[in-house]
């Protein structure tokens, strides 16, 4: 199951619909449409940000074979791959987490 197909699960249980995933995430919602027409995985900050607003941990979203590593490696692969499209705050961000293991960043 792709990050939108299990995005839009989650939006169907809780009976929401983009406009107000928009609304809880602060993610434009042709910013949301676009990620939910779309097989690519959206950037991590997204990620974080549907998460809060769906009510469910970051986790969900992965794959299975991504579940199978550590967070570390998750979030450190997501920084090499996509490390030019996050700004320098995202990646204070992620390594903070990385730091502290969780928690609020």
């Amino acid at each position: 199951m792709t990050w939108a197909e299990r995005v839009r699960e989650l939006m169907r249980r809780r009976g929401i619909n983009q406009k107000q995933l928009s609304h809880l995430s602060g993610i434009a919602e042709y910013s949301i449409s676009r990620y939910l027409k779309s097989d690519k995985a959206p950037r991590m900050d997204v990620v974080v940000n549907v998460a809060r607003a769906l009510k469910v941990e970051t986790d969900f979203f992965l794959s299975e074979e991504e579940r199978g590593r550590s967070a570390y490696n998750v979030i450190s692969t997501v920084i090499a791959r996509n490390g030019g499209e996050l700004t320098p705050e995202e990646k204070n961000r992620l390594i903070k987490l990385l730091i502290e293991g969780g928690g609020n960043a």
